[in-house]
């Protein structure tokens, strides 16, 4: 559903259906805006956890490379209940796989990003980092100065059911965007790594909701 335009009343205006109808429309927008939340699909393992989910299963993601994250479509991941998509399918465009890489702005306007990401280097990483990235399409854009638009360098985490040390960070911000361009997730580490773990679902997550208009 377009973004629509906002009825600007005249003293002593004569209302009309098409008016209401107007206003019934703006108020229907903004109770159920573009909204999209994805939950990860693990990249990546390591020997004891190689879940037939696992995209690239069976090896480590690459260290000292950026790599994007990749998703589950929403409803297909680990947490259905959790996971939406309020515009039926306009904010994904999964690959042949079923993989989502990006989401997708489908109307201009301000969008509030979260992302929350856990990076697992079987507790040998000495730093990692998350980005949020603008129209990306290929790994080696996440090391330019463009495309990338938020980031953060994650504190190491102890997850107490099994001591394994990982890196949990979050990400919240707004960007302006117009219709059809896409936000993605990456991130980068000292050690092989993957992205969450599969027997902890819901942890790493990607969240784009339109909160207002482009000036």
């Amino acid at each position: 559903m377009a973004v629509p335009s906002v009825h600007l009343w005249r003293q002593r205006e004569v209302v009309t259906a098409a008016t209401m109808n107007g206003v019934r429309d703006v108020h229907r927008f903004l109770y159920t805006p573009p909204a999209c939340k994805v939950i990860a699909r693990q990249r990546g393992t390591y020997s004891g956890a190689n879940p037939a989910e696992a995209f690239e299963r069976g090896r480590w993601v690459p260290f000292n490379t950026w790599c994007s994250f990749p998703w589950h479509l929403p409803g297909k991941g680990s947490r259905p209940s959790e996971e939406y998509d309020t515009t039926g399918g306009s904010m994904t465009a999964p690959n042949d796989s079923g993989i989502l890489w990006r989401l997708i702005a489908p109307e201009d306007g301000l969008y509030a990003v979260t992302f929350g990401g856990v990076m697992d280097a079987n507790g040998e990483a000495n730093n990692a980092h998350f980005r949020l990235g603008r129209n990306q399409t290929v790994d080696s854009q996440w090391s330019t100065g463009y495309a990338p638009f938020a980031s953060h360098s994650p504190g190491r985490a102890r997850y107490a059911q099994d001591g394994t040390a990982q890196f949990i960070g979050s990400i919240s911000t707004t960007v302006a965007l117009k219709r059809g361009e896409t936000v993605s997730a990456a991130g980068v580490s000292d050690k092989d790594f993957i992205l969450g773990r599969y027997n902890l679902p819901g942890r790493s997550f990607l969240e784009m909701r339109w909160v207002g208009r482009l000036v």
